[in-house]
């Protein structure tokens, strides 16, 4: 024979999970209503991806030559080969659009 006659009610059962919630501190979201929580929780993933991929400090950029060597008035070709066909774009129209003034 079962000592428990009746179950509890749906609204002592709502109170169950609530007090639950803010003694485990877990978030309390009856209606299930989306938020973030779940990715907020989430341990952060930027540090395991810098140490998988490592440090680039070894192998020096275009920009790092520049800097070290201002006088030669270095000239990054693919920049350049950008420019121009940005250039080439906007006298086709093809360009950004203007921004909106306010």
């Amino acid at each position: 024979m079962s000592i428990l006659k009746k179950l509890p009610s749906k609204a002592r059962l709502e109170q169950v999970k609530k007090l639950s919630s803010e003694i485990f501190g877990s978030t309390w979201n009856p209606n299930n209503i989306r938020n973030g929580s779940k990715i907020l929780q989430a341990p952060l993933k930027g540090p395991q991806l810098v140490n998988y991929y490592g440090v680039n400090d070894t192998m020096p950029t275009f920009q790092d030559f520049k800097k070290w060597f201002p006088e030669l008035k270095l000239v990054d070709p693919r920049e350049a080969y950008r420019v121009k066909m940005v250039e080439d774009r906007k006298k086709r129209n093809k360009g950004a659009p203007k921004k909106k003034k306010e």
